[in-house]
């Protein structure tokens, strides 16, 4: 008789980590997670974007399970009804107060329910990853605009106020709320603390009734570090420019550019 494959979740972050350089997902990994999905493995895209940017993914997957999006802020099963669905926002007046304090700072900013954005002007770099088109869009000061409470808030600065005790300061009224910056970037996001992909995961294994033994994470990024704490195996990506090094389990085999993915599970799962 063959070996009983155990089922597992097995969760990928999106950019840097499933997605090489030209944002694919590569053959040899997308048919190697189809082949999992059939022996019955959970494959879970687990991403800062909104579901609309994960759907073309999802779709090339055959996937059947959870979506995570905003890092955990939307949670949900367009397959399963019965999924307990997260849905996770920000008082827009809270939001408008904690900008309002870092307005000098500030050239541009972003908020989002899954179906409206808000955002001060037009951003390139934010319409690559959470692709604007199809969406009812406002334009201008979000003090103004903004007339929902959105489920995320991404703020573009200076490069060099990273490093400053202003956007601290400017939360120190709301201690359940950080702000998070992109690795290598000047936008950063504030998000809530409880809502967060690990916490997502945590609900999911519950649901499903696995282990968090059984949950292999991949992740690169800073908004990794609750699902790589969650998680029986936490994988950190060899091209990771943020160092989650004392989170993870191993490093991956090979980076994103060169079937990590698939090279990393056939070690695991072998």
């Amino acid at each position: 008789m063959g070996k009983t494959i155990e089922r597992r979740i097995i969760a990928f972050d999106m950019d840097g980590t499933l997605l090489n350089h030209k944002k694919k997902i590569s053959f040899l990994t997308k048919c190697y997670l189809k082949k999992l999905s059939r022996q019955g493995h959970l494959i879970v895209l687990a991403s800062g974007r909104p579901s609309r940017s994960l759907y073309k993914y999802y779709n090339q997957l055959k996937l059947k399970t959870p979506m995570i999006c905003y890092n955990g802020a939307y949670v949900f099963n367009p397959n399963d009804k019965n999924f307990p669905t997260i849905e996770f926002e920000f008082p827009r007046e809270v939001v408008i107060e904690v900008l309002g304090k870092i307005k000098s700072h500030i050239k541009n900013v972003m908020c989002e329910t899954d179906t409206e954005i808000w955002v001060d002007k037009e951003d390139p770099y934010l319409d690559k990853y959470f692709w604007y088109d199809g969406m009812d869009v406002h334009y201008g000061e979000l003090k103004d605009t903004l007339n929902k409470n959105p489920m995320t808030c991404i703020v573009q600065t200076p490069y060099e106020y990273r490093e400053s005790k202003d956007i601290d300061e400017a939360l120190v009224n709301y201690p359940q709320i950080a702000a998070r910056f992109w690795t290598g970037s000047p936008y950063f996001e504030l998000f809530y603390k409880e809502t967060s992909k690990g916490n997502a995961l945590r609900k999911m294994c519950e649901y499903y009734k696995i282990p968090v033994e059984d949950l292999i994470v991949f992740g690169d990024a800073a908004n990794d570090v609750e699902m790589f704490e969650a998680a029986g195996t936490a994988v950190l990506m060899s091209n990771a420019k943020y160092d989650l090094k004392d989170k993870a389990t191993m490093i991956s085999v090979k980076d994103n550019n060169h079937n990590g993915i698939y090279y990393t599970l056939k070690k695991l799962l072998a």
